[in-house]
């Protein structure tokens, strides 16, 4: 399946990646030609803007880039076989697509190694995803699965320990010493974790927050768990 991806960041991460197979390319007129590096033939339009807001809607910060592209082929959980210190990211059934942007970006930052999603009721690619993503997608490979709690056993096979983020946990992230091989749960916007999630992870923990206001995103909840695995990791 082809969409459009738009914003310089993600397009060049695009570009340079070369499992990604790209249609056409178009980009402002008025932008420096120069600005535009190639490495492969890939056929290239200078257009008025307009004819990019038409692609990606208008309320889209498409910055005078957009790209016709095919989405990347997820991979398989073996994928995490290997035996070393190693962090991933699972999300369940997360659907807003800046969210999940957001979290594949942290998820780059602090060196996971791939995103486990859902097959259903989870954000496609996406231009919005990828623009959130600002790169991301072409660093940690999406791991796409049909069953979160046979996937979630597969991982412990693997040697990782679960840990799903509830505001209802009673142990906090603050002192807690993550596995060599962690895997981190995120549950959707509403509702959090599933019911059958929970019930699958070793360890259910919450951030430490003022008393006077509890309430974050899942995002930058998820981008403090991360940092925090990969400051006890490094």
């Amino acid at each position: 399946m082809t969409y459009w991806m738009y914003g310089w960041h993600a397009c060049n991460a695009a570009l340079n990646n070369p499992l990604r197979k790209i249609e056409k390319i178009l980009v402002d007129k008025r932008q420096d030609p120069k600005k535009l590096v190639l490495t492969r033939k890939i056929p290239v339009e200078a257009v008025d803007p307009k004819i990019i807001e038409q692609k990606v809607g208008k309320e889209a910060v498409h910055q005078g880039i957009a790209m016709c592209l095919h989405e990347l082929a997820p991979e398989d959980i073996s994928l995490l076989e290997q035996d070393t210190p190693m962090l991933v990211v699972i999300l369940d059934q997360i659907t807003d697509p800046h969210n999940m942007g957001a979290i594949w970006r942290s998820s780059a930052v602090f060196g996971a190694k791939g995103i486990i999603t859902t097959e259903r009721n989870s954000a496609p690619e996406s231009g919005v995803l990828a623009k959130s993503a600002s790169g991301a997608l072409e660093v940690v490979p999406r791991i796409e699965v049909k069953n979160l709690a046979t996937s979630i056993t597969e991982l412990k096979e693997l040697g990782f320990w679960v840990y799903g983020f509830s505001e209802h946990a009673k142990d906090t992230l603050q002192n807690f010493s993550f596995a060599k091989k962690t895997a981190l749960i995120f549950g959707n916007e509403g509702d959090g974790m599933r019911s059958l999630t929970m019930k699958n992870c070793d360890q259910t923990l919450q951030l430490p927050t003022s008393a006077e206001f509890q309430t974050l995103n899942v995002s930058n909840a998820a981008a403090v768990a991360l940092y925090e695995v990969f400051r006890q990791q490094h």
